[in-house]
């Protein structure tokens, strides 16, 4: 227990976690792109920052990367003391995918359906990655 120090605790965790949100980030973007019953067609685009971009998947993209760190970051302290491998990496997926859901829902831009399979990718693509990520 000397050599314990939480911070390095954290940073491992931190490292792995950017890992993991790039990947959820990414994988959630191409499915986005490419399947049109999930198209991000609506995101609250900053007036200062349009010049970069447009499209709302770019920042739907951007917000989620960022959110979901955040989200982790927080999280740390609450999953840390989980033991299985496989219930904390479910416990982290359920809370990054329902806090991102709940803000996706109160925006009132996308149907009930987009909702359900939003939902479905988000749990596929956070948990499967986090999982075998964590794994190792």
């Amino acid at each position: 227990m000397e050599n314990y120090n939480p911070k390095s605790s954290f940073k491992k965790y931190f490292f792995w976690m950017l890992l993991i949100v790039l990947l959820f980030t990414l994988i959630d973007g191409i499915v986005h792109a490419t399947v049109e019953s999930l198209e991000v067609y609506s995101y609250p685009i900053p007036e200062s920052l349009k010049f970069i971009s447009e499209d709302p998947l770019i920042w739907y993209a951007i917000g989620k990367f960022f959110g979901t760190i955040i989200i982790c970051s927080l999280a740390f302290f609450g999953i840390k003391p989980i033991k299985n491998l496989f219930t904390k990496t479910l416990a982290l997926t359920i809370i990054v995918v329902v806090l991102l859901e709940v803000r996706y829902y109160l925006s009132g831009n996308y149907e009930w359906n987009w909702h359900t399979y939003n939902i479905i990718l988000h749990l596929l693509s956070f948990f499967i990655p986090a999982y075998f990520i964590s794994w190792k």
